[in-house]
């Protein structure tokens, strides 16, 4: 198993859950995981998101063959058409319908290495692919190594590209962002929604990154209780929170 998992979730309105609209998915056997941010003002958008982290844990797209992205993208969409019930929209859900859903999406894979490389003994490979503002936070020992995709909070104020449930016409100017890089056992990776990265990057700005490896022993009220405390103090957006942490090993 590369790595070891622990699942954070809390959704914009803690009191309806059933509103949440990310979605992640993990294979930790495969040394896969997905993390996905439906975007909220779109209709549909949490089925999406768990169409898209579900199918890259089974079936990871090529990014690097836009045709063969093409007919895997076509086959979520397909999904997600089948998997959506519009018999009691009222009228102004339905006029969103056309446009679909939206989300971001991100995975990681860590890898044995195919080669074995000068310097890289006991490593791993650690590739991550995303579209989107979800993040992935690498650390070890303590310290962050790398942001990706995003790498300061100012970047987080902008609409982020996401992936739609409805082909619009759209779909060339679709580019993900890869990251190939080394990992070693007891690396930290911690993937996250926008809400999460917009908070920890600034803290990391101002000197006071998050101590993620905190988290790693925290029980998922303790963690809620957090961010509601964050979000009430003004320093964490109000938005469905995801964190995954990965332990590799």
């Amino acid at each position: 198993m590369p790595f070891v998992p622990r699942i954070f979730r809390l959704a914009r309105d803690a009191e309806h859950p059933e509103e949440y609209q990310d979605a992640h998915g993990l294979d930790a056997a495969g040394g896969i995981a997905a993390i996905a941010d439906g975007v909220t003002s779109s209709i549909f958008a949490r089925p999406w998101a768990e169409i898209l982290t579900g199918a890259t844990i089974a079936d990871p797209p090529d990014p690097d063959h836009q045709e063969a992205f093409r007919r895997w993208l076509q086959l979520r969409r397909q999904a997600w058409s089948q998997r959506i019930d519009t018999g009691s929209l009222a009228w102004f859900q339905r006029a969103k319908l056309p446009l679909g859903a939206f989300s971001t999406l991100l995975w990681v894979q860590v890898l044995p290495l195919a080669e074995i490389r000068p310097g890289a003994f006991g490593a791993q490979r650690l590739r991550c692919f995303a579209i989107g503002d979800s993040c992935l936070f690498h650390a070890r020992h303590g310290e962050v190594l790398r942001t990706f995709p995003i790498q300061k909070a100012e970047e987080l104020e902008a609409d982020p590209l996401v992936l739609g449930s409805v082909d619009l016409g759209r779909d060339q100017l679709l580019q993900f962002r890869a990251l190939d890089e080394l990992c070693y056992a007891d690396d930290l990776l911690v993937l996250c929604t926008d809400a999460i990265a917009a908070w920890a990057l600034r803290l990391g700005e101002s000197g006071h990154p998050p101590a993620w490896e905190d988290y790693w022993d925290k029980s998922q009220q303790e963690w809620q209780e957090e961010i509601a405390r964050l979000r009430d103090q003004g320093q964490m957006r109000y938005d469905d929170a995801t964190l995954m942490l990965l332990r590799v090993t």
